[in-house]
């Protein structure tokens, strides 16, 4: 389930990204550890979760550097960057992993409906190094996720 999870969730992000922020994406084969993933020339990062329950149940964990979030907020809302706040950025931080999650769990057959649960922003310094990312790489900056199951 996790392979059919995690393909559902790669091409759910690159719809996403390429239609609602104009962000082409390529994504690297092998998730790597946090530690390991070269995310640090990027910082400061934003990070969300959303936890999913169904026929199975997990969580998805978003990292994206502050930069990038910046352009996908200019993009996603129609606005300029100075017209932003942080505030901005959160939200479409929370609202991309909803749309990117809600998306991908609807490709996927299941007996029982998922549900989701509202997305969260954590603080980024607290994720892991050893914790594992798929890395996702834009024209000029790179983010991550993680999808674990319970």
């Amino acid at each position: 389930m996790m392979k059919i999870l995690t393909t559902a969730m790669m091409t759910s992000t690159s719809e996403v990204m390429e239609t609602m922020c104009y962000l082409p994406v390529e994504f690297h084969k092998e998730p790597v550890t946090l530690n390991q993933s070269g995310m640090d020339k990027f910082k400061p990062h934003k990070a969300c979760y959303l936890k999913f329950s169904g026929d199975v149940s997990g969580r998805v964990t978003l990292l994206v550097p502050r930069d990038l979030l910046s352009e996908m907020t200019e993009s996603f809302m129609g606005e300029s960057l100075e017209h932003l706040e942080e505030k901005h950025r959160s939200g479409t931080l929370t609202e991309i992993l909803n749309i990117i999650c809600g998306n991908a769990l609807s490709k996927i057959d299941s007996n029982t409906p998922f549900e989701l649960d509202i997305p969260e922003v954590m603080d980024a310094s607290k994720l892991p190094g050893t914790q594992l990312f798929t890395l996702i790489e834009t024209t000029e900056s790179m983010m991550a996720m993680s999808i674990s199951m319970d």
